[in-house]
């Protein structure tokens, strides 16, 4: 079947994104078209800063890939990532203290936040996530850094990551990069990661939003394993040794 060209780019940008760097060859026989095209796509890719080409190839830095234009990973799989927030929202009970991480899945999950009516605690080390969710009033939010004034954007106080401590945290819901049954859950990013070790470790239920994309590929930086895992929620149901002796519950969003 013919492949549509943001199609083929997006299959680009997900294979380097696994193997951190690819040659044209590989690329051209991965997707059997002609180096001419990938050359063009990925100078394309290179334009919007998703990777850097080199002599033969291509590459993403751990730098890059962690940051990745966070507007444009809004724009993929918006459809799947909106569909398994949408289920997690309804785990949530009011006077709950829950976790959100800074992935775009989860800024999913925020957005349907700001239109409840629960009393919530909310932790989340996404600014982008802290700025949205401020506006509503039935919600305490906190990041770690600091608090998030209401009034306006400034992060005030002096709190850090011991602040997760402090909290009794009923669910932390967060995304990755990557997931696979030896490495768990990757990313690129040493301190993010090295903060989510800390968020995965004091929380009581770990919720990974997952769509189907990201499983069997692993990035450079694990922060949970399977064990530490409470429920993964996706859109697609995934191969079949997802299903066999895993020890988390595997949930399909309707």
């Amino acid at each position: 079947m013919k492949m549509y060209a943001d199609e083929r780019r997006e299959h680009i940008y997900t294979y380097i994104k696994s193997h951190k760097r690819a040659t044209v060859k590989q690329l051209s026989d991965y997707l059997s078209v002609t180096e001419a095209t990938v050359r063009s796509d990925l100078r394309r890719l290179e334009s919007e800063n998703k990777l850097i080409r080199t002599h033969g190839g291509a590459k993403i830095t751990d730098n890059l890939g962690s940051n990745l234009n966070f507007s444009y990973r809004l724009t993929q799989k918006h459809s799947e990532k909106h569909k398994i927030s949408r289920h997690a929202l309804k785990k949530i009970q009011p006077q709950q203290c829950i976790m959100i991480d800074a992935s775009s899945t989860t800024y999913e999950l925020a957005k349907l936040l700001t239109e409840t009516t629960m009393e919530l605690t909310i932790i989340t080390n996404g600014l982008e996530n802290a700025v949205l969710l401020k506006e509503n009033p039935h919600l305490t939010v906190l990041v770690v850094g600091g608090f998030v004034s209401q009034d306006s954007n400034a992060i005030t106080g002096n709190i850090d990551s011991q602040i997760l401590e402090m909290y009794h945290i009923d669910y932390f819901f967060l995304s990755a990069n990557g997931f696979t049954l030896e490495n768990g859950l990757t990313d690129f990013s040493l301190p993010e990661v090295q903060l989510k070790k800390q968020m995965v470790k004091e929380s009581e239920n770990v919720i990974a939003l997952i769509d189907k994309s990201k499983f069997d590929i692993s990035s450079t930086l694990s922060f949970a394993k399977i064990s530490d895992i409470t429920e993964v929620i996706t859109d697609e149901t995934p191969s079949n040794k997802w299903k066999q002796n895993v020890p988390f519950s595997l949930t399909v969003a309707p």
